[in-house]
């Protein structure tokens, strides 16, 4: 595996090596700089140097003359249009993973942010479609490649995949009645989960609530959520943890009762796919998640998860009452959950059902894959 930017969270480095094998025995490398600097003329002079990287990478691929497929996990213009155009000029097969489809909002600010949301515009709808295939994470993505005429056998979906084993922990100890974990942006919908708090303490229902994370790369919204709480009354309810180490995350979540996604109904949200929601299930938890995308056709309304409405602090505050109030039949949800959620996002059953896909696709019947 080639990483093609460095790690990057202001105020975070990593000690990582250059080349380094995970836990799972599989290596990497970085093509740029370790660390992604937070300056723009050395952020620039990284990017120029991965692309460096990349070009004499994709060169050494064509020397060797072995037989490859590239598996690309990239949204950025200059990466993609590169290694696209190299696989079509000496006829190497490229499977590109499309994970999301942005709002205009996550691009608005200056000219530079224009600029990169024309380069998405670009990568996505003509750069992609290069491809030999393509792994998208919704059926929403799915249908704007099909109204631009690609072959519909030529794509797969196949949302976020999630180490099961990992996140399951046997602790029983259960200090919060609500978990929540992930970014604090706006489309994340943080600040309706809050409210439900609220609602939830006018009529009566202590609750306490867990936040693990924050905003990525900017400065903290936790000081100003944090004031929100105390504004609202529920300061006390509501523990946040900022960033943390993933081995902390799957510690404090199987510390909750329930474990809550609550994302807007926005572009962005349907069509993608919360990386948190095969985690979540993985904690053996009851669910509760607003009905966003392909949620709600993967997954049945209090059999396998709970359903709240989007945009709803009042829904999501009526649903988790009605979890607290349903504890037998929530515990039953939660089993449920956990064993569809296995079907559908255990990265040990889904990626040898990714590489059949591909290899019936590129009719590679026999053979191992480089």
């Amino acid at each position: 595996m080639y990483i093609l930017k460095g790690y990057f969270l202001k105020g975070r480095k990593t000690n990582d090596g250059k080349k380094n094998v995970t836990d799972y025995g599989v290596s990497y490398t970085y093509l740029s700089f370790i660390n992604r600097s937070s300056k723009k003329v050395i952020k620039i002079i990284g990017d120029l140097y991965g692309v460096f990287s990349l070009s004499f990478l994709l060169l050494s691929l064509f020397k060797s003359r072995k037989r490859t497929i590239i598996f690309a996990y990239n949204n950025e213009i200059h990466y993609s249009l590169l290694i696209n155009l190299y696989c079509r000029l000496f006829r190497i097969k490229i499977v590109t993973f499309v994970p999301e489809y942005y709002d205009y909002s996550e691009f608005s600010g200056n000219i530079f942010q224009k600029i990169k949301w024309q380069g998405f515009l670009l990568n996505f709808h003509y750069v992609n479609r290069l491809s030999d295939n393509l792994i998208v994470f919704s059926s929403y993505i799915r249908n704007k490649y099909l109204e631009k005429n690609y072959p519909p056998g030529k794509i797969m979906i196949q949302p976020n995949l999630t180490d099961f084993d990992f996140w399951h922990s046997n602790g029983k100890v259960l200090s919060f009645t609500i978990g929540y974990s992930g970014t604090l942006y706006k489309k994340d919908g943080i600040e309706y989960l809050l409210s439900a708090v609220d609602l939830l303490k006018k009529r009566n229902i202590h609750v306490t609530l867990l936040v693990v994370g924050d905003v990525v790369n900017e400065t903290s919204v936790i000081p100003s959520l944090i004031e929100d709480c105390k504004k609202s009354g529920i300061a006390e309810s509501v523990t946040f943890t900022g960033h943390i180490p993933t081995e902390e995350v799957r510690s404090w979540l199987n510390k909750c009762k329930i474990l809550a996604i609550t994302r807007p109904n926005i572009i962005q949200t349907v069509a993608g796919f919360p990386t948190k929601i095969g985690e979540y299930f993985a904690c053996k938890k009851p669910v509760l998640s607003t009905k966003i995308g392909d949620i709600g056709d993967y997954f049945k309304d209090r059999n396998e998860i709970v359903f709240a409405e989007p945009d709803n602090p009042e829904s999501i505050a009526d649903n988790i009452e009605w979890i607290l109030k349903n504890q037998a039949t929530s515990d039953e949800i939660a089993a449920n959950g956990h064993n569809r959620a296995i079907e559908l996002l255990n990265y040990k059953t889904r990626v040898p059902a990714m590489i059949e896909f591909v290899k019936q696709e590129l009719n590679l019947n026999s053979g191992n894959i480089t």
